[in-house]
This record gives structure tokens, sequence and C-alpha cells, in this order.
């Protein structure tokens, strides 16, 4: 990945600062620019989708532009639910572990979000969690949000295509996040340590995030953990590509000469994709079918929130 250059200095200025909190609170302003900078906005995308496999591997709606120990820098795409259902949840409750979160509104409308009190999470009666609401509000363009580690959250689908720019650290230095960085040359040995550490129950002590306790849904009138939850990609490729090119075509990085070029070594989802774009043709906001595992409702979260505060053990 051929990073850009303003998003190496951000990540150099985050590494070196021992203090993550005041980091991510010296980035707001140049984020928030980063965000309205079509110019930084197409040359960092031209830098990842330089990659011949970057369109053939698009299985999430995030489009990746540093990734490197405890940081990663990326844009997130909110999108449409495909059969027009409003108020669902574009994934299950959860928190980010020990990762910090800044991040602001590129493109359309933002979305609409739940954040709870930190470790809420940790409140269990019964089996249950009981998850207090901090704030419920939308994100929108020219706001640079933050969520702290241990916050736990939730998106909902929105109508339209939005998306944003967002950076994730550690809330704290983690020296073994240097090391991870030192075998970024080496992927495949550092997947197989990392997946070791976890298997062996490490990963707390040798400072690698957790997997598991990380997400949440309303069951029968109450918030659960969600157990045996792997992350499931957001949609096929079909679904993903049509996502991605609705943003490119909504910030205008519809360059014909690289666009031709990308087109040689395209998937065959992304060939009229590509065409529309560099010929102006609205591609349609028909978003994803998303995963019936991913999909509840706000009245149903909001309900359980209450349940848990007036404390009806009746479900």
């Amino acid at each position: 990945m051929n990073t850009h250059p303003i998003l190496l200095d951000l990540s150099k200025n985050l590494i070196n600062n021992p203090d993550r909190y005041e980091a991510h609170e010296n980035i707001k302003p140049i984020l928030q620019n980063l965000c309205l900078d079509r110019d930084f906005l197409h040359e960092a995308l031209t830098g990842y989708l330089n990659d011949p496999k970057s369109l053939k591997n698009a299985k999430n709606n995030t489009i990746p532009l540093l990734s490197s120990g405890d940081l990663f820098f990326g844009i997130n795409l909110f999108c449409p639910i495909r059969d027009g259902g409003l108020n669902i949840t574009s994934d299950n409750i959860h928190h980010h572990g020990w990762r910090l979160l800044s991040t602001g509104v590129i493109s359309g409308e933002g979305y609409e979000t739940i954040n709870f009190v930190k470790n809420s999470h940790l409140n269990r009666e019964g089996g249950y969690v009981n998850l207090e609401i901090d704030e419920i509000f939308r994100h929108t363009k020219g706001d640079i949000r933050f969520i702290d580690s241990n916050t736990a959250h939730v998106v909902f689908h929105n109508t339209s295509t939005s998306a944003t720019l967002a950076i994730w650290s550690a809330d704290h230095i983690i020296t073994t996040q240097s090391i991870k960085r030192r075998l970024e040359a080496f992927p495949l040995l550092r997947k197989s340590i990392t997946k070791t550490i976890h298997t062996f129950g490490l990963n707390e002590l040798l400072g690698l995030n957790a997997l598991k306790g990380l997400y949440y849904h309303p069951k029968g009138g109450k918030i659960v953990e969600t157990k045996n939850y792997s992350k499931p990609y957001d949609g096929n490729l079909q679904e993903i590509l049509r996502c991605w090119f609705k943003f490119f075509q909504q910030i205008e990085f519809n360059n014909p000469e690289f666009w031709l070029q990308r087109k040689k070594y395209a998937p065959i989802e992304a060939i009229e994709l590509i065409e529309k774009l560099i010929n102006n043709e609205p591609i349609k906001d028909i978003g994803i079918w998303g995963n019936l595992r991913r999909r509840f409702s706000k009245t149903q979260i909001l309900q359980a929130i209450d349940n848990s505060v007036s404390g009806d053990n009746s479900y």
C-alpha cells in the first residue's frame, strides 16, 4: 500500500505521544480539514487502489489507508439496507477494546448512532448486560467525533450512502505493538504469532486487543452478549463495490486515465461501475442486503435498555 505522507505524519504524531488522548485531541483540526480535502482523498485512494488486488478483495465497507501496529486509518462507508428498512443496525452493539477512535464525515448525511457509557458493558446481572446510554446523535459533516476505549456504541443504516475518515489507536503505548510494526514486512509470520497468542489466552498479557466480549444485541427484551461472533463480511463483492463506487462518485474521484488503467485488471463486478463513474452516469444508491445476525431495530435496543433501567425481569 502506497501510504499518503500526511497519514504517515499523523501516525508518527500518535506513536510518539505517550498521552494518546492528547494526541487524538491534537489531530482534530487536521482530521477536520482532511475530510473536506478532495485532493488528499483522491491521492490517498489512488495509493490504495494502485494495488491490483484492492478491488478484488472488497469484502467490507471499509477502505484501508494505513495499518501499522495498533494504528489504523481508513474510510468507513455507511450505506442503506437493500430492503429499505429504517433504524436498522449496521452491526451489533460493540466496543473497540483498548482502541480510541476519532472520526469525521467526508460525504453524505452522516449517520445516527447511540453511544453508551464507558465500561457499562461490564454491568452484568443474570446473564444480561445493563448498558447505559450516554447520548443518541447524528454524526454530521464538520463535526469530529471521539469514541473512548471500551465504550460500546451502535450505528444505524442510512437512507443514502455516507462516508467517514476514521483514525484508531491504542489508548496507551503498548510495547508489543511496536514489535508488530517491525513484522509488517512479514505478514504471514505476524499472523501466525498473533493467532498463537490468542489461542493460548495471552492477548491481555502481551498487549493484543480482545477478540471476545466485544459484541452485544437485544434478545427477549434485554441486552445480551453475542456469543461466537466473528464479524462477517458486509456483503458480496458486487454489493460492496457498488457502495465503494457510489462513494467515489460522491467525491468526484473519477479521473478517466486512472480508472481506465484500473479497468485492465478489475474484477468483472467493477467494469460497469467504472464505466458509469468516468461517464458521470448516476450509480444507484441501493446499499446492501445485510446480515440477519446484525439486524436489530432501534426500538428493540431502546426497549431493552429501558427494561434494564426499570428492572423488568419478566422476560
